[in-house]
């Protein structure tokens, strides 16, 4: 009985241990308004995202002759169906592009940031545990990723893409991003690998990759969340601005970007076509730059 008694208390303690942290970590967390706020817009844009084709009342690709004017122009917003948000220069519906465009937004700000965090993770863990030679070498190959201008390079291997597509939207942009996150992860792991556990995992006889995997890789993350928590909001203004010059997603596909570039022409008459989209581009960026920086806060060691 006593043994038994002792066992159920050792195998409930950390989980009552493990739930205390994620209560105190909530209340930090919580104690920050903004990062509250931001959280509330990540969780909008996620929600938009995943039920964007129940919530889109029209195809958002399909141009209806009811959705111009008589003068062969856009309409207004009217807040009354079938167009609440009015219609595009060619008479696809408002509300269906910007639910549709929530998706692409968080497809390609998502996935683009997971390849560009694995990347430099992997990068500036083997990077910071090895030192010497290969920390030299590692780390001028990513000197000279950041000497490149991001943008101009996304845009010119985007623009010589036979078929492009969503995917090799955020395969480009992740798989040229990982650089700054190489520097934060080599920081890191130059301070974790002097710990002594480190030492211990050599004294019995640990592979350096299996270091490198159960020991480097996990006590990193926290930064590392952090910094690609914040680059989710970069890329997805980066998918934007390719959208918006015409080399992002690929037509028929609706994106924030190009409803702006779209309504450019518009911009006198109806600014709603600029308006709309720049809001949930705004909210979308702003929420993960708020949560992001609220985890940091959560995450610090010194907490």
């Amino acid at each position: 009985m006593l043994g038994a008694a002792g066992r159920e208390e050792y195998v409930e303690a950390p989980a009552a241990l493990r739930d205390q942290r994620l209560y105190k970590a909530w209340r930090a967390f919580s104690s920050n308004k903004l990062a509250v706020v931001g959280l509330a817009f990540v969780v909008l844009t996620v929600l938009l995202a995943i039920f964007a084709p129940w919530l889109e009342p029209h195809n958002p690709t399909t141009p209806y002759p009811s959705g111009l004017s008589a003068i062969g122009g856009p309409l207004p917003t009217t807040w009354h169906m079938p167009f609440p948000l009015g219609t595009d220069n060619v008479g696809r519906d408002e509300l269906s592009q910007l639910v549709a465009g929530a998706r692409v937004s968080m497809e390609v700000g998502v996935f683009a940031t997971l390849i560009s965090m694995v990347i430099g993770t992997v990068f500036g863990a083997v990077s910071g545990y090895f030192g010497g030679w290969a920390d030299n070498l590692l780390m001028r190959f990513t000197d000279i990723m950041l000497a490149f201008p991001f943008l101009l390079f996304v845009i010119l291997l985007q623009s010589v893409i036979a078929h492009p597509s969503v995917v090799t939207v955020y395969e480009v942009i992740g798989g040229l991003g990982w650089a700054g996150v190489a520097r934060i992860a080599r920081g890191q792991a130059l301070s974790v690998a002097r710990n002594e556990f480190v030492e211990a995992a050599h004294a019995t006889g640990a592979s350096h990759w299996r270091i490198i995997s159960r020991h480097i890789i996990p006590n990193i993350l926290g930064p590392v969340l952090v910094i690609s928590t914040l680059n989710v909001s970069g890329n997805i203004i980066l998918e934007s601005s390719l959208s918006f010059l015409g080399i992002g997603v690929p037509d028929p596909t609706p994106s924030w970007g190009k409803m702006i570039s779209a309504g450019l022409q518009y911009y006198q008459v109806m600014p709603t076509l600029l308006l709309y989209p720049g809001i949930m581009l705004a909210i979308a960026s702003l929420g993960f730059n708020l949560f992001g920086d609220g985890l940091g806060r959560v995450l610090n060691p010194r907490r």
